[in-house]
């Protein structure tokens, strides 16, 4: 009221010099872009954590519960989730899946944070080992594992992830990326009831998990992009543990086989904060992150 008091005998004079008075048109600000956004396969959607996040894709099988979910809010950031079960790095990059356009396109100049975990289905990684683990606990109808085509996917995989990175710095060249690895599935020797693979299946599965560690690290390291290690932070918490943060393959109902439970997603969003304090200085969306007494143990 005060400003509208003010505002009319401002106007006055000019009403008395029989002016029209020029009032200034309302300048409505650009609404802003998604400050984070979650981009990868179903290690970063969530499939079978309850709830499902509401509005996404169904196909995609987000969680409402997975580590995005629960960093933004931590962070208080606005978050646009376009993880998607099945994604490659072509889905991020260039190719629609499930009706949906390429993951890139939720990245806008606006974004400050984006985390990815991508690279597993591109080598066939939780196809196989389902595969495997279908034939060698005697299921019929096991999905074929297209070795050639692995090692293939395996000697182009670094440059792959490169040039996610790289798009997502083109449209967003001030947002912090975050290249989150694949939780570790299998304990580093032998196996465990719920875990049908047999010595050699074994010995290759640990063979892929390591290359895809080694490559998500090299490409994090070659374009700036800062590593989060989940690999390493979860290798005791790994299928056969007493505190598992992903499933066995024989899993109840509505559960997915090989994929990270409700813990592993906590744990997950744990170490992304802690990367996100260690880098130092506000968060994405002007928040520090809180670490009272310290990082917390993952």
């Amino acid at each position: 009221m005060r400003f509208l008091k003010s505002a009319s005998l401002l106007m006055l004079p000019l009403v008395i010099l029989g002016l029209t008075p020029v009032v200034p048109p309302m300048v409505r600000a650009a609404a802003p872009g998604p400050t984070y956004v979650a981009m990868g396969s179903s290690f970063a959607a969530g499939p079978g954590i309850a709830p499902a996040e509401p509005g996404g894709a169904a196909k995609c099988a987000r969680s409402a519960e997975n580590y995005a979910n629960l960093v933004a809010e931590q962070l208080g950031d606005g978050l646009t989730d376009v993880t998607c079960t099945g994604a490659t790095t072509a889905d991020i990059l260039n190719t629609k899946q499930n009706g949906q356009p390429p993951q890139i396109e939720a990245v806008e100049p606006a974004t400050r944070l984006v985390t990815v975990t991508i690279g597993g289905n591109d080598i066939d990684y939780f196809g196989s080992m389902a595969a495997y683990s279908c034939r060698d606990g005697g299921g019929r109808k096991c999905h074929a594992v297209n070795v050639a085509a692995i090692d293939h996917a395996l000697s182009v995989l670094t440059r792959r992830l490169e040039n996610v990175v790289t798009a997502i710095r083109a449209r967003a060249p001030h947002a912090r990326v975050l290249l989150v690895n694949y939780f570790t599935v299998l304990p580093g020797s032998g196996a465990c009831a719920g875990v049908p693979l047999d010595a050699r299946d074994l010995g290759f599965e640990r063979s892929l998990a390591a290359s895809l560690a080694g490559d998500t690290a090299a490409a994090a390291h070659a374009t700036g992009a800062t590593l989060v290690d989940l690999a390493t932070a979860s290798e005791q918490h790994n299928a056969c543990s007493a505190q598992p943060w992903v499933n066995r393959y024989d899993v109840t109902s509505g559960h997915w086989p090989y994929h990270p439970n409700t813990a592993g997603m906590a744990g997950a969003a744990r170490l992304i904060e802690q990367s996100l304090a260690a880098a130092g200085g506000p968060a994405p969306g002007g928040m520090t992150v809180a670490t009272p007494g310290g990082p917390t143990s993952v």
